[in-house]
C-alpha cells in the first residue's frame, strides 16, 4: 500500500514538473502565433517598403523564431491602420504598426485614434525633406523662389501629401517673410504628376520620393531642410541653414509601435529585434543609404517620450495656422 502510494506520488510530481517546464518553454517560444505588422499604407508605398525590408531582414538574420506578416490597412492618413492596431479586442503583443512623424501627427489632431492607444517601441530612422522643382521650371534656384514669391503674394503653389508637409511651408513663410501657398495632394506621386505638369511650382517631399526624377534630371532640389548637406545625387542641395534660414529644419521620424496592451516584455522584445534589424548592412545601404535617411535608432525608453514631444509641438505650431480646425 505504501509502494503504491509513493508511486502516485512520484508520478504526481513528475507531471507537475513538467506541466511546469512546459509552461517556461512556452513562454520562451514568442512569439508562438504569427504576428501582424500593419502598414497604414497601400502595398508600394513607403511605408509598406519599410515593413516589408523589416520582415525581409527578421527572416534573413533569424532574429525572430516565428512569423511576421505584413498587413496593409490603409486610410486617413495612417489612422486606419493604428485604429486596427489599437482595437482592444485585438492581442497587443501580437500587433506591431509602422508609423512616421506625419501619422503620429495625425492622431494628436484625431479625435477617434490617439498615438497613446499604441506603445512605443522603437524608431529606425529619422527621414529628410526637400524643397523640390522641375528641371524645365523657370527656378533654378531658391533665390527665384523668393523673388517669384515676392511678386506674387499667395500666387505661387507647393504641393504637399500631409500636414508636416503644410508645416514646412509655413516655416518658409515665417522665416523668409514671403507667402506660398500649399496645396495638398494625396500622394507624392501626385505632387510629382501636378509639377511637371506646371500645376504647381513646387514639391515638399522626402529624398526617396523624388529621388528617380531627380537621377532622371525631371527635377532638382532647391534646398533641404536637414541640418547639413545630404549625400549623393542631392549633395548639390544647400540647407536652408546655408540660405540664410537657420530656423528651416526638420526631420520625420520613422518608428514602430506595438498594439493596445502590449506588455514591457514584449515591448523590450521587440526593441531587441528591431535594434539588430538597424545594424544589419543590409538596412544600412538598402535603406538608411539608398533613400537618404538618417540611421537614427532610438529604444523604447526614448523613442516614447520623443514621439510624444515632437507631436505636441507640431500640433500646437499647427494649431497656429489653423491646420486642424
Amino acid at each position: 500500500m505504501k509502494k503504491s502510494l509513493i508511486m502516485v506520488l512520484l508520478v504526481l510530481i513528475t507531471m507537475s514538473m513538467l506541466n511546469a517546464q512546459g509552461t517556461t518553454e512556452a513562454k520562451g517560444a514568442y512569439p508562438d502565433r504569427p504576428v501582424e505588422f500593419v502598414a497604414p499604407a497601400s502595398a508600394g508605398g513607403g511605408t509598406d517598403t519599410f515593413c516589408r525590408l523589416i520582415v525581409d531582414i527578421i527572416n534573413k538574420n533569424k532574429l525572430v523564431d516565428g512569423n511576421v506578416v505584413v498587413v496593409n490597412k490603409p486610410g486617413g492618413g495612417g489612422t486606419v491602420g493604428a485604429a486596427y492596431a489599437a482595437d482592444p479586442n485585438r492581442d497587443g503583443n501580437y500587433t506591431l504598426v509602422a508609423l512616421n512623424g506625419a501619422q503620429v501627427l495625425g492622431l494628436r489632431a484625431s479625435t477617434e485614434v490617439n498615438a497613446t492607444d499604441l506603445v512605443p517601441i522603437a524608431a529606425l530612422a529619422m527621414d529628410n525633406v526637400l524643397f523640390v522643382a522641375a528641371t524645365d521650371s523657370p527656378y533654378k534656384s531658391f533665390a527665384d523662389v523668393i523673388a517669384a514669391a515676392k511678386k506674387n503674394p499667395g500666387g505661387i503653389s507647393v504641393g504637399v501629401a500631409d500636414n508636416l508637409d503644410r508645416l514646412c511651408v509655413e516655416m518658409i513663410n515665417q522665416e523668409a517673410g514671403i507667402q506660398l501657398n500649399g496645396v495638398y495632394f494625396d500622394s507624392a506621386g501626385e505632387i510629382s504628376s501636378a509639377m511637371l505638369g506646371g500645376h504647381v511650382a513646387f514639391g515638399i517631399m522626402n529624398p526617396n520620393e523624388c529621388i528617380g526624377q531627380i537621377q532622371a534630371n525631371m527635377m532638382a532640389a532647391l534646398a533641404s531642410f536637414s541640418e547639413t548637406r545630404l549625400d549623393g545625387v542631392f549633395a548639390s542641395a544647400p540647407t536652408f541653414a546655408e540660405l540664410g534660414y537657420p530656423n528651416v529644419k526638420f526631420q520625420m521620424f520613422r518608428g514602430i509601435m506595438g498594439g493596445k496592451g502590449m506588455t514591457e516584455e514584449t515591448v523590450a522584445y521587440w526593441s531587441k529585434v528591431f535594434e539588430q534589424v538597424a545594424a544589419t548592412e543590409q538596412w544600412k545601404t538598402n535603406y538608411i543609404k539608398k533613400s537618404a535617411l538618417d540611421g537614427t535608432y532610438m529604444g523604447a525608453d526614448k523613442f516614447g517620450p520623443y514621439a510624444t514631444q515632437n507631436s505636441e509641438q507640431l500640433f500646437q505650431m499647427g494649431k497656429k495656422i489653423g491646420l486642424f480646425e
